[in-house]
């Protein structure tokens, strides 16, 4: 998520804009603006133009509250994402874990099953046979199913990538807190 720097048309304050925000409003004078990009540039267009300065407030107010809404269900869903990332990060040594008891289970399985039915073959050459087939098989599906090191850098990148994502998200929910308040204490010193 990254922000466009560019100055209030009106008061010439600084305004950050996150990239995929179609709006801002400036903390200097509380006018909002639509923001419109074409490839580098940008435009700013005064939302109320013919609002005087307590509606603007009331409307920037309320499009604030709108962003802190829209702000915080992204930052749950980045947090969920990231538990996920790590979550399944931290999981391959248990699977692989879990996969080498399963190839013990195989071949404990074909010991038992030539104990029992084919007590004949115990120890000949379809017994080992059998344990040799069972071992490739597990060997097989282990080497499927684990994630190998590229899987895991790549878990890894993904979830500091959200991190980061999570990072500039609070930060511009900060900021829109932080106008909020100004707004109301502006308001608070006009009356």
């Amino acid at each position: 998520m990254s922000a466009i720097t560019t100055y209030c048309p009106l008061c010439q304050r600084a305004l950050e804009i996150p990239a995929e925000f179609d709006n801002v409003i400036c903390p200097g004078c509380a006018t909002a603006f639509w923001v419109r990009r074409h490839r580098e540039a940008i435009s700013l267009s005064e939302m109320w133009p013919d609002a005087d300065d307590s509606l603007r407030v009331r409307n920037a107010k309320a499009l604030i509250e709108a962003r802190l809404e829209e702000l915080g269900g992204k930052i749950e869903e980045v947090e969920d994402e990231i538990e996920v990332l790590r979550s399944r990060e931290q999981s391959a040594p248990l699977q692989k874990g879990c996969a080498f008891f399963g190839l013990f289970m195989a071949i404990i399985l074909v010991i038992v099953l030539f104990m029992l039915l084919a007590r004949g073959y115990f120890g000949g050459w379809l017994f080992f046979i059998a344990v040799a087939v069972a071992v490739l098989l597990s060997l097989f599906r282990i080497r499927r199913k684990l994630a190998g090191p590229r899987q895991i850098e790549g878990l890894k990148a993904d979830r500091l990538s959200a991190e980061q994502n999570l990072i500039q998200l609070r930060a511009e929910f900060d900021r829109s807190r932080q106008l909020q308040a100004a707004l109301g204490a502006d308001e608070d010193s006009a009356d």
